[in-house]
């Protein structure tokens, strides 16, 4: 990112997650804004010790690991350390869904064999169809809301495919009534999403006053289409950045920030 660029002081809801929120108000704030955090969700294991067996038997029998999230990679070595499972997965080839995935991965060990030129499901998917042999078996790991893209798509091919559901994201009952508390006392230049499920509990707590929102000076800005696309269902229009990352948010916010100086 271009560190001339500035948000000339404006300021930035962020209704990230509160463990993955901290870096987005670091980078908001070294471009000269402010950032207000609510937090609308959270995430849940769901794998049990009772599955500890299947887990391990589909990993050993896989060729491919593949991650359409940071999230996914967590709980996936999070399980892994609860439950003592040293294991060597040097036979596997491993596919991430964006390059924060893959940094995530790197970070802890691992080589990363696919990440897709754009950051979503479809292409991770396409980018699979690549290098994936008929006959291979393809470990998944994800959240309950994921989409069923990678599937789909190689299973019609001959590629057994093993879904595991990690984690689920539930409402932050607590960072809702925060979020209705800090709309009451100031306004907001821009509002952010990164993910549909955070548009959803935004949307289930402001409900009437999701509208006034829209019709004020708010700008708001999603990280991707999916998520764009899951505002637009509130009748809500967005902005959404060229890359789908947190620092292309970022990028556009400055360029828009600079727009709205100018008029």
């Amino acid at each position: 990112m271009n560190t001339a660029k500035s948000l000339n002081g404006q300021t930035v809801l962020v209704t990230r997650n509160e463990r993955q929120a901290g870096v987005f108000k670091q980078k908001i704030e070294s471009l000269n804004g402010h950032a207000v955090l609510t937090s609308l969700i959270r995430f849940e294991p769901t794998l049990t010790k009772v599955k500890v067996e299947a887990f391990w038997k589909d990993l050993e029998t896989s060729d491919w690991l593949v991650f359409t999230s940071v999230n996914g990679a967590s709980f996936f070595l999070k399980y892994l350390q609860d439950h003592h499972l040293h294991m060597d997965l040097s036979h596997l080839k491993i596919a991430a869904v964006g390059e924060k995935t893959s940094a995530y991965l790197k970070q802890h060990g691992f080589k990363v064999d696919v990440v897709p030129k754009r950051f979503i499901a479809e292409e991770l998917a396409d980018a699979l169809v690549e290098h994936v042999l008929p006959g291979e078996q393809v470990f998944v790991a994800k959240g309950h809301l994921s989409r069923d893209v990678v599937k789909h798509t190689l299973i019609p091919l001959g590629i057994e495919v093993k879904e595991w559901i990690l984690y689920k994201t539930v409402k932050d009952e607590e960072g809702m009534a925060a979020l209705k508390a800090a709309l009451m006392e100031q306004s907001f230049d821009f509002i952010t999403f990164t993910s549909s499920s955070t548009v959803h509990s935004f949307m289930h707590a402001m409900k009437a006053d999701a509208a006034r929102l829209a019709e004020s000076d708010t700008s708001f800005v999603t990280i991707g289409p999916l998520t764009k696309e899951a505002l637009l269902q509130y009748g809500i229009r967005s902005e959404t950045p060229e890359t789908y990352t947190i620092d292309g948010m970022l990028d556009l916010m400055c360029r828009l920030s600079e727009r709205k100086l100018k008029h």
